[in-house]
């Protein structure tokens, strides 16, 4: 029993262990990774090509300088429109909410109509002849 112990601890390292082989081999990938990187620059060098990459990622929308926004989209604008599209959807959402808004519409330009025909009236009695 004593020799299947002494097996099985010898077959499993520790955790200094097994970590220091870990970043031995993460050191020897990145190390080959970089030899090889560096040898395909050099080669393209001495052709005489230029290597061109394109780089992914985020764009950049603020200036460094002025931390100005450029060319990206405001947070509140975001914000508003979201808010917009929320209500929206919410007020017109059922039949009757959509008869509703659209008779207050039409009560509201009739008002505004009436009040512009007083308006109207009122130029009207307004004016006088004069000749001179």
């Amino acid at each position: 029993m004593k020799k299947w112990l002494s097996e099985y601890h010898n077959q499993r390292p520790g955790l200094h262990v097994l970590q220091q082989r870990i970043d031995e081999f993460i050191a020897d990938f990145e190390a080959r990774e970089e030899r090889a990187r560096q040898e395909r620059e050099t080669a393209a060098a001495e052709e005489g090509w230029t290597v061109v990459t394109r780089h992914k990622g985020r764009k950049k929308t603020t200036d460094s300088e002025s931390g100005i926004t450029v060319g990206g989209i405001a947070p509140a604008a975001v914000e508003n429109k979201q808010k917009k599209k929320t209500t929206e959807t919410a007020l017109n959402f059922y039949r009757f909410q959509r008869r509703e808004a659209r008779r207050n519409e039409i009560l509201e330009l009739q008002q505004r109509f009436e009040e512009d025909k007083k308006k109207i009236v009122a130029l009207r009695a307004a004016r006088k002849f004069r000749p001179y």
